[in-house]
């Protein structure tokens, strides 16, 4: 008997069905709201099977690159930085390579894609985590959608569809190969036919002007709908001489896939998730945290089956052994004792298998570790923030030179981490505003580094806009610049104790 979790996540309803070889068993929809997302996680209490979480979101971007063609560690290193260009702000990330090329150095076109808005998708992902359901992996409509086309002789191919959750689905295909995917939201009081027909044309137009369709080049739409929209869409389609229509009827894709549902209308989300759970891709925007507990869960099996057959070789050898020494009483009886021994140690094996949970020691030394390493090296963003809060505050200082470097060699300051390197920020820049008051400059940095101080940092003054010092030389400056007016301040900051 195998089950399976199907999850279908679009802008604000998250669709739920179990299935059993292929067959719905039962069905439920969870919109965002906390009385329904308590209801999705004490569901997932009952079902331990492997899920499969696809979406179907506005905010999915894709991105063609090519790239040199690498392998091993350089080559995650260079879709890392990709990563890091395009989609620092999201964790669920992938890059496809669509084909090599076969001239020159032959480099690799690449299709970097992401989902932009983590939003969405992270709330239902907690909750997953939290009862640990074994999520196999986080895919898109586009990403399952190439097997629906594969039999189309076009080389330049337009997929139509509809999920009634989420809207039109418009993907597109060059030599096979998805390139870009766009969804436009529906609302209620239009029809599918209708939407099609609005939204046809503007695609054509923004694939002319990205430059994906070649100039003269025809168009071929295929559209996923029910029978009773195909006769309004022949009625309503615009005729062109750059496009031509292709209609796929639904209820028989519905059939060729063996698909256990009864299509009353359009809505394709059916044969877009039977397609993901026996078309599965090998690329997906879950990462190793997300997939944990499916890994666990793999290797769970995969060790009751070793159990089982470690079981069936030793019973098969201990009677082989038996019907060979039968005329031995006493080494019968060892061969017996054997047996059963192994029995009960294949049984406190399993039993001891973890409920997928890790242990408590090994959470803290992990997380003692990250928070440490986090030490050693903080963020940009929790050094330099606490700098641009004050400098808002104090708009006549400009910074022109911005240095940063860690120190161990550094004093340390009293309720700070004394064996964590410093962190020294040298800040370089002139005021405006003074003309040829010194004193008021003077003042107005001095406020500026104790706001500094306020906010954790040790403040040391190496050069001011006036050198009032006893080494210091006054002379006639009335005549300076406001350029001249310089000022370099050093920063010295350690996490605090």
């Amino acid at each position: 008997m195998k089950h399976s979790l199907l999850l279908f996540l679009s802008a604000n309803r998250l669709h739920v069905q179990l299935m059993e070889n292929g067959k719905i068993l039962l069905q439920h929809d969870f919109s965002e709201t906390q009385e329904n997302r308590e209801n999705f996680a004490a569901f997932l209490q009952t079902e331990k099977c492997p899920a499969y979480l696809l979406v179907d979101l506005i905010e999915e971007d894709f991105r063609h690159e090519i790239v040199p063609h690498l392998i091993g560690g350089q080559r995650t290193a260079l879709l890392q930085r990709k990563f890091d260009q395009f989609y620092r702000g999201t964790p669920f990330h992938q890059a496809t390579q669509l084909q090599r090329q076969k001239t020159g150095r032959r480099d690799v076109d690449m299709l970097f894609s992401a989902l932009t808005n983590p939003s969405h998708i992270t709330p239902w992902l907690n909750i997953m985590l939290a009862q640990q359901t074994p999520l196999v992996g986080i895919y898109s409509v586009p990403q399952i959608s190439a097997p629906l086309v594969k039999d189309h002789p076009s080389n330049h191919l337009l997929l139509i569809s509809w999920e009634k959750f989420s809207g039109l689905r418009q993907t597109y295909f060059s030599d096979h190969r998805l390139q870009i995917s766009r969804l436009t939201p529906v609302h209620a009081d239009l029809a599918f036919y209708d939407a099609v027909v609005n939204e046809l044309s503007r695609t054509f137009q923004y694939l002319k002007s990205l430059s994906l369709l070649p100039a003269g080049q025809i168009l071929d739409v295929r559209i996923l709908c029910h029978a009773r929209d195909r006769s309004e869409l022949q009625n309503k389609l615009p005729q062109s001489e750059d496009v031509r229509y292709d209609f796929s009827d639904i209820e028989e894709v519905g059939k060729q896939m063996k698909v256990d549902y009864s299509f009353n209308d359009s809505d394709a989300s059916q044969i877009f998730l039977h397609q993901l759970i026996s078309n599965r891709p090998g690329t997906n925007y879950a990462n190793a945290e997300h997939i944990r507990y499916y890994t666990l869960w793999q290797l769970r099996r995969v060790l009751n089956w070793s159990s089982a057959v470690l079981l069936l070789a030793s019973i098969s050898w201990a009677s082989a052994t038996y019907w060979q020494n039968r005329g031995n009483a006493a080494e019968t009886e060892s061969l017996v004792f054997q047996t059963q021994r192994l029995l009960g140690e294949t049984q406190q094996i399993t039993q001891s298998f973890p409920d997928t949970q890790v242990p408590a020691s090994d959470i803290k030394s992990g997380v003692s570790i990250m928070r440490k390493l986090d030490q050693y090296e903080p963020a940009p963003l929790i050094l330099l923030k606490p700098i641009s809060t004050a400098l808002d505050r104090f708009p006549q200082i400009v910074v022109n030179e911005l240095d940063w470097q860690a120190s161990a060699k550094e004093p340390v300051a009293s309720n700070t981490l004394a064996d964590v390197p410093a962190q020294v920020i040298i800040l370089k820049g002139n005021l405006r505003g003074f003309e040829n008051n010194y004193r008021a400059a003077l003042e107005y940095l001095d406020r500026f580094e104790l706001e500094l101080g306020k906010r954790g940092y040790q403040v040391t003054a190496l050069t001011n806009p006036l050198d009032v010092s006893p080494s210091g030389s006054l002379s006639d400056q009335r005549d300076t610049s406001e350029n001249q007016l310089v000022y370099s301040l050093k920063l010295v900051w350690r996490p605090p104790t």
